[in-house]
């Protein structure tokens, strides 16, 4: 019976340490354009909301038909990120602000043609809507929020096409 747990035990230890070797290896951050299975996030942000779950439009008075998340919060893309290839440049500071949303297939009012996800640094998968990696503002706090909306003309959020809406703030 000893001889079965120091088996177990050794077997365990050397999954732990193929993966951390996994997740401490660099990533460049490539992408795929493929619609892919939603990945459970590394950790949660400020606001709470980085869980995976469901995406799907909404009427905003000020700013039209937006894309949102299960709990009616906006969806933005940053100008920063690159679409050819789809690429993130937001992480640390930003990304505390602005949580990437994971990658999911459980989208309703858009094509499914238009969904992708982007490899991130630490290995998960974000949702990509026209090939703009798509991200959270932990200021909008309730459903209809925009705030984030045209802030430091970098943040916009993002019509059923995936196109940014690029009016002002809202």
């Amino acid at each position: 019976m000893k001889n079965h747990s120091r088996v177990a035990s050794a077997a365990v230890t050397m999954l732990a340490v193929a993966a951390l070797a996994t997740a401490c290896s660099s990533d460049d951050g490539s992408a795929t354009t493929t619609p892919s299975a939603p990945s459970a996030p590394a950790s949660s942000d400020a606001a709470g909301a980085a869980a995976a779950g469901k995406v799907s439009t909404s009427s905003s008075p000020t700013l039209g038909t937006i894309i949102v998340n299960e709990a009616g919060r906006t969806l933005y893309a940053f100008a920063e990120d690159t679409t050819n290839p789809p690429k993130s440049n937001c992480y640390a500071d930003c990304a505390a602000k602005w949580p990437a949303v994971p990658a999911t297939t459980d989208v309703k009012g858009i094509d499914p043609g238009l969904l992708g996800s982007v490899t991130r640094k630490d290995g998960t998968k974000q949702l990509t809507v026209n090939a703009h990696p798509v991200y959270l503002f932990a200021g909008d706090q309730a459903a209809g929020d925009t705030k984030g909306q045209a802030l430091k003309g970098v943040w916009h959020a993002l019509t059923p096409q995936g196109t940014e809406i690029k009016t002002p703030k809202a």
